[in-house]
């Protein structure tokens, strides 16, 4: 499998990105993301109006980039702390590029 090089800086302002849509869709139709994206992919939303289906759709997508950017970053820490074989500061062990799955 091929890796790529990210910072963490990178991941981190994706995921902060799309939590932030999250919420702003999650407080306008009082429903959690999770439950949305399940209502979402079992076909169970009406698709009559353009509107809402544009809305469904860019929700959708911030949810899918939210999952997978933090699928890439548990992975990449999870490897990155494999290698820790003594306890370490946080300062010290400040992470800035991670490998992970291109």
């Amino acid at each position: 499998m091929d890796l790529k090089t990210v910072t963490t800086e990178d991941l981190m302002r994706d995921i902060y990105q799309a939590e932030a849509s999250l919420r702003w869709f999650e407080q306008k139709y009082g429903l959690l993301s999770e439950a949305f994206y399940h209502l979402y992919q079992q076909g169970k939303l009406r698709d009559e109006d353009p509107a809402e289906i544009q809305e469904y759709l860019e929700w959708s997508g911030w949810y899918e980039v939210y999952q997978d950017r933090r699928a890439h970053y548990n992975q990449a820490i999870e490897q990155q702390l494999k290698t820790i074989s003594a306890p370490t500061s946080l300062l010290d062990l400040h992470i800035r590029q991670l490998k992970v799955p291109a």
